[in-house]
């Protein structure tokens, strides 16, 4: 039986910075489908981001076969996002599927197409700057971009229910053209959690990962580091992350309990985490809730909010908090802190509610959607 050749149609520039949760997804999914029996998996780019006509040496992706689209990204970005001509397929000829693992869409000919959708930021009324001229300006380009999507792909791949309600009720995505995807924990937070067995931890820290910005709720750390100063002086909050706004890092540059600890590579992340008393996940806006799994994979408790996508997720296995009152996150904390049996418990559930999700099995949900008789697809 013939192999399902798959274009796994990308934005270079994703493959080789530090990666957030985007940047994670594209690098499994695609090597995940690579080596999967039955597929054929090149990577597709804009030429100009592939110098000597391969990937860079730094990027994720480097090592797999790749071919070269004739639109730079911004061009290919904006034609396709209005015409159907030309079809990506005239420049991939022999392809079955055009697979973005971002958001990036090219219509096909002959073959058929797939975009992952990883969120709607914008469209979030928990968004602390929804109202503002940017946010607006955004809603508008992204509007167009997952309505024409919704319309047309063959394939939508939300990466949670939480996204896939949300582009069937405000984009008339038809259910039976989309298949959530998921995301996966990497190998390294479940082996950080398996090897914390004596529960050792430091009851004076909490960790926030992903910087100090509106999405994470900067705001909010910053407010319960306040509470905190004033009821639990000795209890600190470290910071891994550089998706910060200048804002909120000079006002945390005043507070003496706040340290921002940069980037940490996952597997480093991973060996952090279980010497926390708990992961402080207040966003104001979460698509999926990597960060959350990862933690509990980790062995490292969960305080969130309830907010957007954080509760799917995480399910009964974090410990929620009202992120507006300061004073009842860090009742929590005081809880968490002083009653040892409850962290333990904690852990065990955040174990067993983190084997849910792999990246295997989120390839294998690609792997069938793929593969799949066509029945019918987009207008």
């Amino acid at each position: 039986m013939a192999p399902i050749r798959v274009a796994a149609h990308v934005d270079v520039r994703y493959t080789t910075r530090r990666p957030t949760g985007v940047d994670k997804h594209i690098a499994r999914m695609v090597h995940g489908l690579a080596g999967r029996p039955g597929f054929e998996v090149t990577v597709v780019a804009p030429r100009g981001q592939l110098p000597g006509g391969d990937l860079p040496a730094e990027s994720s992706l480097h090592g797999l076969p790749v071919r070269g689209l004739p639109l730079s990204n911004r061009a290919g970005r904006l034609w396709w996002g209005v015409s159907d001509r030309p079809p990506i397929d005239r420049f991939l000829p022999g392809i079955d599927w055009v697979w973005s693992p971002q958001e990036l869409w090219a219509p096909g000919g002959g073959a058929r197409t797939a975009v992952t959708i990883h969120g709607a930021t914008y469209f979030e009324p928990s968004y602390p700057r929804a109202a503002s001229a940017w946010a607006r300006f955004e809603r508008l380009r992204l509007g167009r971009f997952l309505e024409r999507v919704c319309r047309r792909a063959d394939l939508v791949l939300p990466v949670s229910p939480y996204l896939e309600r949300f582009l069937v009720s405000r984009f008339g995505l038809d259910p039976a053209r989309s298949v959530v995807v998921g995301n996966g924990v990497d190998d390294a937070f479940f082996s950080s959690g398996q090897e914390a067995r004596d529960g050792s931890h430091d009851p004076d820290r909490l960790l926030v990962v992903g910087g100090l910005n509106d999405w994470d709720g900067g705001a909010r750390v910053l407010a319960c580091a306040d509470e905190l100063a004033r009821r639990l002086p000795s209890m600190a909050i470290d910071v891994v992350g550089t998706l910060d706004d200048a804002a909120v890092v000079a006002a945390a540059a005043r507070r003496t309990n706040v340290r921002r600890l940069g980037y940490r590579r996952p597997a480093d992340l991973a060996a952090m985490m279980p010497g926390y008393l708990a992961l402080l996940y207040l966003p104001n806006v979460e698509s999926f809730g990597m960060v959350a799994l990862e933690a509990m994979a980790a062995a490292l408790p969960v305080l969130a909010c309830r907010l957007t996508a954080v509760p799917e997720t995480a399910g009964d296995a974090a410990r929620y908090v009202d992120e507006e009152r300061p004073a009842a996150v860090v009742d929590a904390v005081e809880e968490l802190r002083d009653d040892p049996r409850l962290r333990v418990a904690m852990v065990r559930r955040g174990r067993e509610r983190s084997r849910g999700w792999t990246w295997d099995a989120c390839v294998d949900r690609l792997a069938r959607a793929l593969a799949a008789p066509r029945a019918g697809g987009g207008p």
